[in-house]
C-alpha cells in the first residue's frame, strides 16, 4: 500500500502515507487474494516538546486485485495539547503485476481528522481525497526495485489540490531461507514544500508472513529537530481468509 501511506502523518500532513509502511513511495504489489495483513507502528518526531504516532492499518484484498486499506493513527504530545489523530480508508489495485518485471497500478483515498483530549474522539468531516499511480521495475529476480509515484491531493480543509511525487528503491542485502533483509530508501514530497527523504531497513522474519522494519528520516534543508523522525514497526500477512 500504506504499504502506502501516504502524509496522513500529522508530521506532513499533506501527503497520504501508504506504502508498505512507513513510506510514502508506494510500490507495484498488494495483499495476496483472499488474504489480509496489517501494518502497526510508532513513529517518532524528535522535535521540541516530543510527538509520538501510533498507527494500524488493517487490508484486505477480497477480490483478488481490489486491496481495501481501513485504518487509524494516533498522536500524542509531552506539551498539553490533546490527543489528535486521523482515519484512513484506501482502495488499489493493480494493472500490471511486479513479477511480469515492471509492474503498475493505482490507489484512491480519503482521511478524516479525529480530536478530542482524555475523552473518546469522534471523526470530523473529510480532511483531503488523493489518488496516485505507482509503478515498480524490478531488477535481477528483485534483488534491485526501483519505486516511481506519480499523484495529487485535494485539500479541503486548505481549499488547495496538489501534485505528489516520489521515488524510492528497495536493495535485497541478504536472503536465506525464509529470511531476507532489505534497504529501502526514498525521496518524496509534493509542490508546496522542501522534500524529505526516509531510510531504513526491512526484516523478513518469514517471507511474505512476517516483517520487521526500523526507518530514519529528515526534511532536506531542515536541521532543526523538528525537521528529523524515527519509526518501527512490524507487519504480519495472512492469506485464504475471505475464500
Amino acid at each position: 500500500m500504506l504499504a502506502a501511506v501516504l502524509a496522513l502523518s500529522l508530521a506532513a500532513p499533506a501527503l497520504p502515507l501508504r506504502a508498505a509502511r512507513p513510506y510514502f513511495t508506494d510500490d507495484a504489489r498488494i495483499t495476496p487474494g483472499g488474504g489480509c495483513q496489517i501494518e502497526s507502528w510508532v513513529h517518532n518526531h524528535t522535535r521540541a516538546g516530543g510527538a509520538t504516532e501510533y498507527w494500524a492499518l488493517p487490508a484486505c484484498n477480497p477480490t483478488g486485485n481490489l486491496e481495501i486499506t481501513a485504518g487509524v493513527n494516533r498522536l500524542t504530545s509531552s506539551v498539553a495539547d490533546p490527543a489528535t489523530g486521523n482515519l484512513l480508508i484506501q482502495g488499489k489495485t493493480l494493472l500490471r503485476t511486479l513479477d511480469t518485471g515492471v509492474g503498475t497500478g493505482f490507489a484512491l483515498g480519503a482521511t478524516a481528522r479525529m480530536s478530542g483530549g482524555s475523552t473518546a474522539s469522534s471523526p470530523q468531516s473529510m480532511a483531503s481525497f488523493y489518488g496516485y499511480n505507482v509503478t515498480s521495475i524490478a531488477f535481477a529476480d528483485e534483488a534491485f526495485v526501483l519505486l516511481l509515484l506519480a499523484g495529487a491531493k485535494r485539500d479541503r480543509e486548505a481549499r488547495r489540490t496538489e501534485a505528489l511525487w516520489g521515488v524510492g528503491s528497495e536493495t535485497r542485502l541478504l536472503r536465506r531461507g525464509e529470511r531476507e533483509l532489505i534497504l529501502a530508501a526514498e525521496v518524496y514530497g509534493s509542490e508546496r514544500g522542501s522534500p524529505s527523504w526516509q531510510m531504513g531497513f526491512r526484516f523478513w522474519v518469514v517471507k511474505e508472513k512476517v516483517q520487521i522494519d526500523a526507518v530514519t528520516g529528515s526534511q532536506i534543508g531542515n536541521a532543526g529537530a523538528d525537521g528529523r523522525w524515527w519509526s518501527i514497526g512490524v507487519r504480519v500477512i495472512g492469506d485464504g481468509f475471505l475464500r
